[in-house]
């Protein structure tokens, strides 16, 4: 229980010592790990969690690393219920009014049962957090507020992998309001790192990058828990064993991430050009949450918890509009996603298949479809032969 909470209460020790500059100093991140199992019996083996966050994001675990760890693992538990919770109401009311009970009541019996959901408690992640982040700027966002959904989505970059692709296709389709909600959101936070955290952020920027190599080259790094198309790819040519990634896994992963990059760019192109309506909108929300982790070169498991947002929007969907059926691909996409996810690190540490990137991907490309389908629908819903056809005698 907590093993990545560690790394939180870790930099927040370090933050309240006076030993800011140690954030990323792998050396000084095991002493302190190894001293706190010795001290407190926490179960760390031989491993150790480093920080791999923004340096102002160490400031939220300065008062969990008063108290001792179980307590503040406790308390951070609570937290991520909390915002779990938070998310499931304002999930609930993306659904529309006529939404029976039974159909409100999945939002939470779905997100409470899923893997990611279960895999963020056990582990003291932050995808609950983040979750509720992400709720509240798609709800802002679908709200036609773009300077509240920047402010709101600049919190995202406390974990960049989760927020870069959201804030550029909000961009897209908000315009310079939405990206001038993300720039004070990004000041703000810039200027307290420098004035409280002076010096960590140049070590984020150069270190990071380093530890990160490192700890993915030793042995032992669960590569079957990421959903990438690197980790895909690397799973499949290599196996468990140690070492960095060949240069065919990282190609074949950045040749993947970038087609359906360009695919993602094409669909939001194509929505701006024929007018971006809710239903349109919804889609293309839906389409770039799903598919942020095959764009990223890094993203672990729990962090699909926000899938939830894009399947309470295609479900919002298809209630408001139950005259036009989903695709089947795209329900047993879901469907298959869901489940697999349950089973997926076991099979691909055993047989060396990682299928959630793929999955993720038929998935995502579907979303994409969808969103194309519908521009489509709404371009020639206003070309004058339809209209005239419409109004002919004939």
């Amino acid at each position: 229980m907590g093993l990545d909470f560690v790394a939180f209460y870790t930099a927040g020790a370090a933050v309240r010592e006076g030993r800011a500059r140690d954030l990323y100093d792998l050396d000084a991140t095991n002493r302190f790990q190894q001293a706190l199992q010795q001290e407190q019996g926490v179960a760390i083996g031989r491993r150790f969690a480093p920080w791999w966050n923004p340096p102002f994001y160490s400031l939220l675990f300065v008062p969990l690393s008063r108290l001792p760890f179980h307590a503040a693992l406790l308390v951070w538990s609570l937290v991520s219920v909390l915002c779990a919770a938070g998310a499931c109401v304002l999930l609930r009311r993306i659904l529309p009014s006529g939404a029976d009970w039974r159909s409100r009541a999945l939002v939470p019996a779905l997100i409470l049962i899923s893997t990611p959901f279960i895999a963020t408690l056990t582990h003291g992640q932050n995808s609950c957090m983040s979750l509720l982040l992400l709720t509240v700027t798609v709800v802002l966002w679908r709200a036609g507020k773009p300077l509240a959904a920047g402010l709101s989505g600049g919190l995202l970059f406390f974990k960049p992998q989760l927020a870069f692709v959201l804030a550029a296709v909000m961009i897209l389709d908000l315009g310079w309001r939405a990206a001038l909600g993300y720039a004070i959101t990004g000041t703000i936070l810039l200027a307290l790192n420098l004035l409280v955290l002076p010096g960590t952020l140049g070590a984020f920027v150069h270190q990071v990058p380093l530890n990160l190599e490192l700890v993915q080259s030793q042995s032992g790094y669960p590569w079957e828990r990421h959903v990438t198309f690197k980790a895909f790819w690397r799973v499949l040519i290599q196996g468990n064993e140690p070492g960095a990634t060949r240069w065919a896994a990282g190609s074949l992963g950045m040749l993947c991430a970038c087609a359906l990059g360009a695919m993602l760019v094409s669909a939001t192109l194509k929505a701006r050009t024929v007018g971006i309506t809710p239903l349109t909108r919804d889609g293309l929300i839906a389409a770039t949450i799903a598919m942020t982790p095959l764009l990223m070169p890094f993203y672990f498991d729990y962090d699909l918890l926000l899938l939830a947002v894009p399947a309470v929007l295609l479900s919002g969907e298809a209630l408001r509009r139950p005259q036009v059926s989903l695709q089947p691909i795209l329900i047993g996409a879901w469907v298959l996603f869901y489940v697999w996810m349950m089973v997926n690190p076991d099979v691909a540490e055993r047989f060396h298949v990682n299928l959630a990137a793929p999955l993720l991907a038929v998935l995502s490309v579907a979303l994409l479809r969808r969103v194309r389908e519908t521009a489509e629908c709404v371009n020639e819903a206003e070309s004058p032969v339809l209209i005239w056809r419409s109004t002919s005698p004939q």
